[in-house]
């Protein structure tokens, strides 16, 4: 027995169905392309920090004090009270004054440090 091959023809409206959505299938990878190089990867190396090399200008005690829980083990647990301390440095990326953080999220969650700050 012989199989016999159908052979299927577009309609002109399929057709332009099917271009369609291959073009919509390569311009959206397209575009994921120049997202992801000239926008998502400037962005990125801007969020990464640069070293630099800062000078200590001042340090002042402010008054307050500052509660630390601490633990040493399992039966070592404790709280102490430690000065707040304000360390003004001179930062060489940008020759600028600047309050010293420990970390960004620390800048975050203490925004009433930088109102102290003292004009230079």
């Amino acid at each position: 027995m012989a199989k016999i091959r159908v052979s299927y023809e577009y309609t002109e409206a399929e057709d332009k169905s099917i271009r369609l959505g291959l073009f919509l299938i390569v311009s959206g990878i397209v575009s994921l392309f120049i997202l992801g190089f000239c926008w998502l990867n400037p962005a990125l190396q801007d969020l990464q920090g640069k070293a630099a090399n800062c000078t200590v200008l001042s340090v002042q005690q402010i008054g307050e004090m500052f509660e630390c829980t601490f633990t040493c083990g399992t039966d070592c647990k404790g709280t102490s009270l430690y000065p707040c301390l304000q360390i003004y440095v001179n930062n060489s990326e940008s020759n600028s004054r600047a309050l010293l953080h420990q970390d960004e999220h620390q800048l975050i969650t203490n925004p009433k440090m930088d109102s102290r700050m003292a004009p230079w």
